[in-house]
């Protein structure tokens, strides 16, 4: 598993992935039903370097958060599972991962945070918004904005069996450090909220412009690299299966005609690159 810290400048402003966990080696038809480990391994540049799928197509994905130092802000994006959460997901549930040494040693402290992004509500992009305090989940970054989507707000409580909405989203109402903002926001110092509707029905990815820069980050409208190639496989979790197909198609056609830089939300060991054109699909370019 590759944990390393990486950063990517975008004009004046710095992005960087901090890494909660990497799994390897996984079926692909577990993520995507309708892929094949021969389907992946079609791909010859998805084998390339093995950050993204095993000799045999079997693929690797990660958990991470990302975060945007722009001027005098400091936001995070999507901060993962956290420690200790009620949810029906084996590799998820109770779990006791060191991201927040990581994030220390990457030179954050949570009361840094004056912002927190969600692109949805899953699980594995709420997790840290809270921690255990005793028998009480309390908020995490208490010196944030938490920012929540109406249509996410709606869906918060989708994975049947998990407990994401009681230990990760109410405990931030209840602090008062929540913001409900449209789907399209405009969040200032070149941050831009973008809908992309499908996996979940608020999803939204963000767009960071700087110095006549971009990068896009993805969330869950995208999983895996393959996708780049595949984009009519569906995610297991995809809400909408059609709608999550329409946005891949579309935020693709975007990504590769804007070149602006493209970061994976759950893209192992390279998750940052170019979305190109290749013939009808595409490609994706790590740097």
């Amino acid at each position: 598993m590759s944990t390393e810290t990486r950063s990517w400048t975008v004009g004046d402003t710095r992005i960087t992935s901090v890494v909660e966990d990497e799994t390897a080696h996984i079926p692909p038809e577990f993520f995507f039903p309708a892929g094949t480990a021969e389907g992946v391994a079609a791909h010859a540049w998805v084998l390339d370097g093995g950050d993204w799928a095993d000799a045999d197509g079997n693929i690797t994905l990660r958990v991470q958060a990302l975060v945007i130092e722009a001027g005098h802000r400091t936001v995070l994006v999507d901060p993962c599972v956290g420690n200790g959460k009620t949810l029906a997901l084996p590799f998820w549930n109770d779990q006791d991962w060191p991201f927040m040494d990581r994030f220390a040693a990457a030179g954050f402290a949570p009361e840094r945070i004056d912002t927190v992004v969600h692109t949805h509500l899953h699980a594995d992009h709420v997790g840290w918004d809270t921690h255990r305090d005793g028998d009480d989940w309390v908020p995490t970054f208490t010196s944030a904005r938490y920012l929540y989507t109406h249509g996410e707000l709606d869906f918060s409580n989708a994975m049947a069996g998990d407990a994401v909405e009681t230990e990760s989203v109410r405990p931030v109402f209840a602090a008062g450090l929540a913001d409900v903002i449209a789907d399209d926001a405009d969040l200032g110092d070149g941050l831009r909220l973008e809908p992309s509707p499908g996996h979940t029905p608020g999803h939204v990815s963000l767009w960071v412009e700087s110095g006549g820069a971009r990068a896009l980050i993805s969330g869950d409208f995208l999983h895996h690299p393959v996708q780049c190639a595949e984009p009519d496989w569906a995610e297991v979790g995809d809400a909408d299966e059609a709608l999550a197909r329409e946005t891949r198609h579309r935020m693709l056609r975007i990504a590769a005609e804007s070149g602006a830089l493209f970061v994976g939300t759950h893209f192992a060991g390279r998750p940052a690159g170019r979305v190109v054109a290749d013939g009808a699909v595409w490609r994706f370019l790590p740097v």
